[in-house]
């Protein structure tokens, strides 16, 4: 049986953070191309943001070599490390370290991006 998760899907194109469902079963190969189609890439890194109860935010790696001008940006008062490209997602993670839904409350995590100007 499918236990349904949700995320954050942070999407600086749309200036928006979203809640979204996870139907995939945890750590399968469906789960990675569950999140690859949300966040429109084939290649994510995770990130580890502060004050963030443990969650992770899987974020586009495709999107550093993309264009500038094809490109949206974010920022996450959360991550004080660089800029953040493309789409993102915010997840929790269970004792196993497995995906699950986030700690973090939906307005707490739209309180801490920045959108930035297209470069």
């Amino acid at each position: 049986m499918t236990e349904l998760r949700h995320a954050w899907l942070v999407d600086p194109f749309a200036r928006t953070v979203t809640h979204v469902t996870l139907h995939s079963a945890v750590s399968s190969p469906e789960e990675l191309h569950e999140i690859y189609a949300l966040l429109d890439c084939t290649t994510i890194e995770a990130v580890n943001p502060v004050n963030a109860g443990g969650d992770l935010l899987f974020v586009d790696e495709d999107g550093k070599y993309r264009k500038p001008s094809e490109q949206a940006f974010f920022l996450c008062r959360l991550w004080p490390h660089e800029p953040l490209t493309g789409r993102a997602l915010w997840v929790g993670r269970n004792d196993e370290g497995d995906i699950a839904s986030p700690v973090s409350a939906l307005d707490y995590v739209r309180a801490h991006i920045v959108w930035a100007s297209k470069v």
